[in-house]
């Protein structure tokens, strides 16, 4: 019997150019930023790695020739200094506020101290952008080989079904504001219908799906006074419990919306169970009066094969 329509595969490629793609934050004595996507894993030398300059946050991105699903990032480190991957984070999206270094992030890597390539999953995180980003003062950047893989087909959207009972739970609880009542269906911006922590340090609210999903769209309603609370909270995706789920990779920093209560956030696909709000300040509160969250359990599977001189090759996605 025939492959059903909906079930195929789909041949992509994507273009990294060699020249103009890649930059860096500085450059150490000519170890330039396109090094890094130059085809060769070499991790011994001036003329196979990038390296920036001492300094603080230093960083490295490559820009793609269009929008892509990133599925798979390996990152092949130097033999030597190879402490300074410890604390590197991965930024994909499409805007260049803050160099690139704001959109969400796919992930923490560190060296890996039995290898010196190492696989990072970003779950067809959407953008054109790849940023590798060092939030550290006085230090450095180095990359000996950055392939990506991942393609450009379409994420459809559906409706999650979110449990109303036992699946969002919060740091603390203020008076009676439950967790539950950012997933009561009401929009209602009022004392009845939103969630609020106690005053604390670092206060979270955290929602579990009934399995593993990929998060499109989240839409968060505000509450209607002390609206400055959402300033800064952040929305983390993934499998983990680790810090609580705050630790999974980040979707967004959010904010107030000035003239709207209810804004929308697009996570372009990444995957989990765990959908957490994270407020990484001293002594305030986490209050949300509605949490919507949509996507779907499509499989975004690929199968990668080499990347040679900036092209990946028929990188093969199937379509569930």
């Amino acid at each position: 019997a025939g492959v059903p329509s909906m079930f195929r595969y789909l041949h992509v490629n994507i273009d990294v150019p060699l020249r103009g793609a890649a930059v860096q934050s500085s450059t150490y004595l000519g170890w330039i930023a396109g090094q890094a996507i130059d085809g060769s894993c070499s991790p011994d030398g001036k003329d196979r790695c990038s390296y920036t300059g001492q300094m603080d946050n230093p960083w490295w991105r490559l820009q793609l020739d269009g929008v892509y699903r990133v599925s798979v990032i390996e990152i092949t480190n130097m033999y030597s200094t190879r402490k300074w991957l410890d604390g590197v984070e991965i930024h994909i999206g499409n805007s260049l506020v803050n160099n690139g270094n704001d959109n969400p992030r796919c992930a923490i890597i560190h060296d890996v101290p039995d290898g010196l390539t190492q696989t990072v999953h970003c779950w067809g995180m959407e953008g054109v952008y790849v940023n590798f980003y060092k939030p550290f003062n006085t230090t450095y950047l180095m990359l000996c080989e950055v392939k990506v893989y991942g393609g450009r087909n379409p994420f459809y959207q559906s409706n999650i079904a979110v449990p109303l009972r036992g699946a969002a739970v919060q740091s603390s609880t203020a008076s009676g504001w439950t967790a539950g009542r950012a997933i009561d269906g009401s929009c209602s911006s009022g004392t009845d219908s939103c969630t609020h922590t106690s005053e604390m340090d670092n206060p979270w609210w955290r929602l579990q799906l009934d399995g593993v999903y990929r998060v499109s769209v989240i839409e968060i309603t505000n509450r209607n006074v002390a609206r400055d609370r959402l300033d800064g909270v952040e929305i983390h995706i993934g499998n983990s419990l680790v810090n609580n789920g705050n630790d999974n990779p980040r979707c967004a920093i959010i904010h107030d919306v000035p003239d709207s209560l209810t804004q929308t956030v697009h996570c372009w696909g990444m995957e989990g169970m765990y959908v957490n709000f994270y407020k990484p300040f001293n002594t305030t509160a986490l209050t949300l009066c509605e949490v919507k969250v949509y996507g779907g359990r499509n499989p975004f599977y690929q199968s990668k094969s080499s990347l040679v001189w900036g092209w990946v090759y028929e990188c093969d996605i199937w379509l569930g």
